[in-house]
């Protein structure tokens, strides 16, 4: 480990809250300049980087390191075996020390006022994040945002995402406290959609409709959105939407937080359906829900449409392959 934490960078104010910004690196030698270039060029905020690299098999730790020995901000921590991202997070933020925490991609880049920006409107919620502009693996601006393809959710109802979410994590920035309510983090769930729903339930979502991050699209890409549009696809794709969303339900189920009860009903009737003894107590927890059911129709029309996408999807997933590993 390299831990820089004794020297104090001389830009750093004590009126400021600490953001600590968590990035987890696994082969990233590529993008890692600019991302990092972009982390360090923060403006008006007091920042440490706490950097996690997955054991990774590329020139990806001598970067890390000859940027630590740089800036006094970065701390470098290493997996000694492959964690995967999730329990990478966990374990990045569990090592930050500021009152907020953001989740840093290895190969995005910031805005310089992406911190300040989401600091200045998060108020007294848990979480806040913003909307990012796609570019290809050259860095080239595709014209397109995130919001033009996911509704962007926000507010204080975390049953909106059982079903849909629209927060990822390089575009958040979150309080401590709503990280130490996650944890564990669910294995099958993703944590950028588990931290959204949990601050969700606690002091709430913010959104703020600003470009600030440049969101690489690539075939090397983690997540579903940042793949290019042709590598998006799974032969599992089905399943792996069902299995996402029913990891969603069972983590809020058992969390104890506000919502948990309802979550656990639709579990129960999204497991009825998913084992062919009938859609109709899917439909029934559903039209329950409907005030808090996402889309841009009205409240009965967005049941019957999820309860129908539900449907289809169970449908379909039944005739893919079991995928030989998770994504």
């Amino acid at each position: 480990m390299l831990d820089n934490s004794a020297r104090m960078n001389p830009t750093q104010t004590n009126e400021a809250p600490l953001i600590s910004v968590a990035l987890c690196v696994h082969n990233g030698v590529r993008y890692l300049h600019e991302q990092l270039d972009s982390v360090l060029a923060q403006r008006g905020v007091k920042l440490e980087v706490v950097v996690l690299d997955d054991a990774s098999g590329d020139d990806s730790p001598a970067l890390l390191r000859e940027y630590a020995a740089r800036d006094a901000r970065i701390r470098c921590f290493r997996n000694d075996t492959n964690l995967g991202p999730t329990r990478s997070f966990e374990r990045a933020m569990s090592l930050a020390r500021g009152a907020f925490i953001a989740p840093c991609d290895q190969d995005d880049v910031w805005e310089p006022e992406k911190l300040s920006r989401l600091l200045a409107v998060i108020g007294d919620a848990d979480l806040a994040y913003c909307d990012s502009a796609y570019i290809d693996a050259n860095g080239a601006l595709a014209g397109t945002r995130v919001s033009g393809d996911i509704e962007m959710l926000s507010g204080h109802e975390p049953l909106t995402f059982l079903f849909a979410n629209s927060v990822s994590g390089h575009a958040a920035l979150l309080r401590r406290e709503v990280f130490e309510a996650a944890r564990p983090f669910p294995e099958a769930a993703f944590h950028d959609w588990w931290l959204a729903l949990c601050a969700a339930a606690r002091a709430g979502v913010v959104y703020l409709p600003e470009p600030l991050v440049r969101f690489r699209r690539h075939t090397d890409a983690f997540s579903t959105l940042g793949r290019d549009r042709k590598d998006r696809r799974p032969s599992y794709r089905y399943r792996a939407w069902i299995e996402q969303r029913r990891a969603i339900m069972a983590a809020h189920a058992h969390s104890g937080l506000r919502g948990h009860e309802q979550a656990q009903r639709v579990l129960q009737a999204l497991d009825t359906a998913g084992a062919r003894r009938g859609s109709g107590e899917l439909l029934a927890a559903l039209w329950r829900m409907r005030p808090v059911l996402p889309g841009d129709s009205s409240a009965g029309l967005n049941a019957l449409r999820w309860w129908l996408r539900f449907r289809r999807k169970l449908r379909r997933a039944r005739g893919e392959p079991e995928p030989q590993s998770r994504p």
